[in-house]
């Protein structure tokens, strides 16, 4: 029909959106262990939502901190968690809600880094968070089929991350995993 949008495969938006959620949902269901997982988060986000610079923070309920359990596509030694997401923002990820900075363009009309962060959950309670840190230069900000992708990831990856099917607790060789 014309004015329909349709990607180059002929499919409505809507068509496309539910089957990305749907191949996230089956990535993370059919993880083989810890390992398996992390790579199947990184494939969600860096295919899907247009990023490859992702850190995923666990959550030490215990000491009320937060420790960088794995990252990819950026160096991360001295990232204070905390201190990016704000007060307000740490609040609402350990509630369980996502947090989102898209700042607006600076003054030489570059973008500056666009900020998600996922809580991902597990029994009820955020056991880590996932920080995308930047958008792939041909993506502008974050849409409503990436909210979906963030519900998914939120609902479904703590699971095979740090649950029964995690299986081991030791890091990936070679990963960027730290202890």
């Amino acid at each position: 029909m014309k004015g329909d949008k349709h990607d180059r495969s002929g499919s409505k938006p809507s068509e496309m959106n539910d089957l990305r959620l749907e191949a996230a949902r089956k990535r993370l269901a059919e993880s083989r262990g810890q390992e398996d997982a992390i790579e199947g988060v990184r494939e969600i986000v860096a295919n899907f939502i247009g990023s490859e610079e992702i850190v995923l923070f666990k959550v030490d309920r215990r000491n009320a901190t937060f420790q960088v359990f794995w990252s990819f596509g950026v160096d991360i030694e001295d990232y204070d968690l905390p201190r990016a997401l704000g007060e307000a923002g740490l609040q609402h990820v350990m509630r369980g809600e996502c947090h989102l900075e898209a700042p607006d363009r600076n003054r030489s009309n570059a973008v500056a880094k666009v900020k998600a962060f996922i809580p991902l959950r597990f029994a009820n309670q955020t056991v880590a968070i996932l920080a995308i840190l930047r958008l792939l230069p041909q993506k502008v900000g974050f849409d409503r089929s990436d909210m979906d992708l963030f519900k998914v990831l939120s609902d479904q990856a703590a699971e095979p991350l740090f649950g029964p099917k995690a299986h081991s607790n030791a890091a990936p060789e070679g990963s960027g995993i730290r202890a």
